[in-house]
């Protein structure tokens, strides 16, 4: 159903595109103040398909975009709450993207991938760095241009994928499109200053084939290579070599950053035999000295010219393995006792290791490389582990008391038991990891992901869990005493017999959850989506839940004594036998 948004000063003209499962709808819209086109992005968190990726994009997209002011981005305008969930609101652009099928000369395509270049030289030269991540032909738009005019310009729009900062770990799950993805961010999990680089290099490369983006892995190898003289040969080499190297596999063989592209990439002929660079730089001889960007363009083209060269003769395969594949080239003996720490000591690696009741208190270990390690009671109290790679160890009754686990990936890990009160885990990765009866009291999981997690009797209480993914947890009798589980994503998670007393759940999606037996005391719910929830036998004494939606809930025996239940939607909830706020009975 279109939302209504003439009270928040908007109109919905038309629907434009819609992603069911990130509950993402776009429209084309006016400003009714302002009397301009605008694009309204709403994100539908009260979506039963809402993927909470999605809400992470949209709080990014915002940060970034009120940060950017760029003629070629679309500026933004403003950001609004709704009932149904939320909507940024940008500049409207005519234009149509480079998916819909339209016929570009090898110029005019030279042409926009000066235009998206200049657009990353200027994200990336903000502070910190800013990396747009998704790239490819949807998101880029061409404004109309008529016959006198020779080339298109390009804009670059949709800013949900966009990241700050450099090599940042993508915890909360891969983002980008398969195809246009760079290797290191779809295997690694990673972004680099260039992965945007490789992504319009693939982009340029579906242009100049007639590609269609969906059919963009069919001009791939496994190994992520492009065979671009064979798939380009009507052009000139230099342009075919600036091509490879964009579309390198290993982001060290591409071009450093955006800068060093556009400088390349500018006296570049598209057609004809470029080869001999010597040709090309006397043909660029009247370019006065004093021609900055003149000198530095001839620069760069002879820098390319020779690297390229030296770059064609690499053996892509082993290098792409050897710097994307570490787990493959790693060696996977079985260390233990000391030649473990000593190991881990000297490289921050140990695959598979056998470290079982080691004292690792004293090492840094940021970025370690411990996979399917045996840290069985193991102590890593206080232990810098940021950004450590421990899918699937064994942490089982590790000391891990106020351990640093920023970004740590710890999918499938086994930390039943394990000590991690005060623990910082923002940003972690534990899906499908096992925490059953861990000990979490005070840590910070902010933002981490805990889908399909095992915290049967998990003890929580005073956890900062806002914004984290719980999605299908297990939360089986396990203890939330006054933790923050604002604007958590619980659907599908087991919460029967838990303790949330005195939690704050404000926002908190709990659609359709079984809370039966759970304690819910003191807790804060406001405006909490309980939507054919069970919450039979529920103990919600002095709970707010203000606003909260609980149509067609179950609250059959539940005590709401002194619960405030001000503005709340209770249309077809069963409540015989409740006790309600006022002490009356339901028969």
């Amino acid at each position: 159903m279109k939302q209504d948004l003439s009270s928040h000063g908007y109109e919905i003209i038309r629907e434009m595109e819609r992603h069911q499962q990130q509950g993402e709808v776009t429209y084309q819209g006016l400003g009714l103040k302002q009397d301009q086109q605008v694009v309204i992005k709403e994100f539908r968190f009260a979506d039963g398909e809402a993927n909470w990726a999605g809400f992470e994009a949209y709080e990014r997209e915002v940060e970034i975009l009120k940060q950017l002011q760029h003629p070629r981005i679309p500026n933004y305008i403003d950001a609004l709450e709704t009932s149904e969930g939320f909507c940024l609101i940008t500049e409207y652009q005519e234009g149509k993207s480079l998916a819909e099928r339209r016929s570009f000369t090898p110029e005019q395509i030279k042409q926009i991938a000066i235009s998206i270049l200049e657009i990353l030289v200027y994200l990336q030269k903000s502070t910190p760095p800013i990396i747009h991540g998704n790239i490819k032909p949807e998101n880029i738009l061409v404004g109309a241009y008529s016959n006198g005019d020779k080339f298109p310009t390009a804009y670059l729009i949709n800013f949900g994928s966009a990241r700050m900062g450099i090599e940042e770990s993508l915890t909360d799950g891969l983002s980008g499109t398969p195809g246009f993805m760079s290797p290191e961010q779809e295997l690694n999990g990673t972004v680099t200053i260039n992965s945007d680089l490789y992504s319009l290099g693939v982009t340029l490369i579906c242009l100049l084939t007639g590609t269609p983006s969906t059919d963009v892995k069919k001009l791939i190898d496994r190994n992520y290579r492009f065979n671009v003289k064979k798939l380009t040969p009507q052009l000139s080499t230099l342009f075919t070599m600036w091509l490879e190297k964009m579309v390198s596999p290993n982001d060290k063989d591409r071009f450093e950053n955006a800068a060093a592209a556009l400088a390349a990439l500018k006296p570049i002929p598209v057609f004809g035999d470029a080869a001999n660079f010597k040709n090309v730089a006397m043909a660029m001889q009247p370019v006065k000295a004093s021609a900055i960007v003149g000198v530095a363009s001839i620069a760069a083209l002879a820098v390319l010219a020779t690297s390229l060269t030296v770059f064609r003769q690499q053996r892509y395969q082993t290098n792409f393995q050897r710097t994307q594949r570490p787990q493959q080239e790693r060696t996977i003996a079985r260390f233990s006792g000391n030649s473990s720490i000593a190991k881990l000591r000297a490289t921050s690696e140990c695959y598979s290791c056998n470290l079982r009741g080691a004292n690792l208190a004293a090492l840094k270990l940021e970025d370690a490389y411990l996979r399917d390690a045996n840290l069985l009671k193991a102590n890593l109290r206080g232990v810098e582990l940021r950004g450590a790679r421990l899918q699937n160890a064994n942490l089982k009754e590790a000391q891990l008391q106020g351990a640093n686990l920023i970004k740590a990936k710890l999918q499938e890990a086994n930390l039943s038991r394990a000590r991690l009160e005060g623990a910082n885990l923002t940003h972690s990765n534990l899906q499908n990891a096992t925490l059953e009866r861990a000990s979490l009291g005070g840590a910070s999981l902010r933002r981490a992901v805990l889908e399909s997690a095992n915290l049967r009797q998990a003890n929580l209480s005073g956890a900062n869990l806002t914004h984290v993914n719980l999605r299908a947890a297990n939360l089986h009798g396990a203890n939330l005493n006054d933790a923050n589980l604002t604007r958590a994503n619980l659907k599908g998670a087991n919460l029967k017999g838990a303790n949330l007393s005195g939690a704050k759940m404000h926002r908190a999606s709990l659609r359709g959850l079984d809370l039966r037996g759970a304690t819910l005391k003191d807790a804060s719910l406001r405006r909490v989506d309980l939507v054919g929830a069970n919450l039979a036998g529920v103990k919600l004494m002095d709970a707010d839940l203000e606003g909260a939606n609980l149509k067609g809930a179950n609250l059959k025996n539940a005590n709401l004594l002194g619960a405030n239940l001000e503005n709340i939607n209770l249309e077809g909830a069963n409540l015989q036998g409740a006790i309600m706020p006022d002490g009356s009975f339901i028969e």
